[in-house]
């Protein structure tokens, strides 16, 4: 396989879910995916069941929802209370840490070449945040296996990530639900 870098940025709804769009794919083609979510760890959403059913290894590093079995079981909708959200005002040690232990995660799930398709959700929030150095992640794409894709999501991405990679899709958003007061809603969002 000749192995490429995917980045899917922007400020709309999507950029996950294609890369989920894509481990599905490859897994259906008995690829070894795996993919490591920074700052997201609700435990409810629908991905994390599927990927299980599908043989994806699916890791979450982000804060946990309070309310994530009543949410996954559709007794409850998330009702937008925060506490599983990080920001730039709100990020604590424990997060630090989290990232940490991703990026741990990361640099390992590439030794030995085991890993065909790695998937670092989020991961460009990351460095926006410069929780991890752009340097770092730069010099680590430089190492990789030739047989492992990388496919890397988040809002903003910077240049010199952007003349690295081999495909980019920027997601904008035209037009979203939560701009009419539409909530988050279960199987579509989440």
């Amino acid at each position: 396989m000749n192995s490429l870098l995917q980045i899917y940025y922007g400020d709309g709804k999507g950029k996950t879910t294609a890369a989920l769009g894509l481990a599905m794919r490859a897994a259906g083609h008995g690829f070894k995916v795996r993919i490591i979510q920074f700052m997201k760890g609700n435990g409810y959403s629908g991905e994390l069941a599927s990927a299980f059913k599908l043989g994806i290894e699916m890791f979450q590093f982000g804060r946990p929802c309070p309310h994530a079995e009543l949410i996954k079981n559709g007794s409850m909708q998330c009702d937008d209370c925060g506490q599983c959200w990080i920001s730039s005002e709100n990020i604590t040690e424990l997060d630090r840490k989290n990232i940490a232990m991703a990026w741990q995660l990361t640099q390992e799930s590439v030794q030995g070449g085991q890993i065909e398709i790695l998937i670092l959700d989020e991961i460009l929030h990351v460095l926006d945040m410069e929780l991890i150095a752009k340097d770092i992640l730069m010099s680590w794409l430089q190492k990789l296996p030739s047989n492992t894709e990388i496919i890397l999501t988040g809002s903003k991405v910077s240049p010199e990530l952007l003349a690295r990679a081999d495909l980019v899709s920027e997601v904008r958003k035209i037009k979203h639900p939560f701009e009419q007061d539409i909530k988050a809603r279960r199987g579509i969002e989440y």
